[in-house]
């Protein structure tokens, strides 16, 4: 249990260690702004007021947000992990998560968990991704899209996924329902289960 517990803070921190960079300059800037605008005094302007507090909102919200971002990426990485384990590498599981820095990291730690690091840092390589690239592409392209449900939903509050694979025995379990994203190929399946196995010191079943 000591060691799930610590395996999942590691891939949390590793995950998303742009956005938690990026949570305590907010952080910083959220102390010595809010205060300002607080000492503010707008009693005899209601729009002043109004500012004020929209001023002090967005400061506070923003290293929430950042976490919210790495909880999602989190829900990606275990998903992400349970596919490459079920169906091998396959570039269909990593192109929905093309756009994003933190889901991009969180698809490299499941798949150096599961031995297949070099080929996902290919993928991504072959599209010019590189570690700096942290302000998603639609940003520039589609800049309407930050204010979609659709954005909100698949960045802040992605649901809770439960895993479909047993990491410490490797054993799949029945899913309540499954989402196909890529083909099954039962060679590929079983060639990354073992391997798997070997990187994590699993015995075979």
């Amino acid at each position: 249990m000591s060691y799930l517990n610590s395996h999942k803070i590691i891939v949390y921190l590793q995950i998303g260690i742009s956005l938690h960079v990026i949570a305590i300059v907010e952080l910083l800037l959220a102390f010595l702004m809010v205060p300002l605008l607080y000492r503010i005094d707008a009693s005899q302007d209601l729009l002043l007021t109004g500012l004020r507090f929209c001023g002090m909102g967005f400061f506070i919200s923003l290293p929430i947000l950042s976490q919210l971002d790495v909880r999602s990426g989190f829900q990606n990485y275990k998903q992400i992990k349970d596919q490459f384990i079920i169906y091998g590498f396959d570039e269909r599981i990593l192109k929905p998560v093309l756009k994003s820095k933190c889901q991009r990291d969180a698809a490299i730690v499941s798949a150096e968990e599961v031995g297949l690091k070099a080929e996902c840092d290919n993928f991504f390589k072959s599209f010019g991704y590189k570690w700096y690239h942290i302000i998603p592409d639609f940003v520039f392209s589609h800049p309407q899209f930050l204010l979609s449900k659709y954005f909100w939903k698949t960045t802040f509050f992605v649901p809770k996924y439960e895993p479909k694979i047993d990491f410490l025995s490797s054993t799949i379990t029945k899913p309540k329902f499954h989402l196909v994203i890529a083909a099954p190929n039962r060679n590929k399946s079983e060639k990354t289960i073992n391997k798997f196995q070997n990187l994590s010191g699993i015995p075979g079943g």
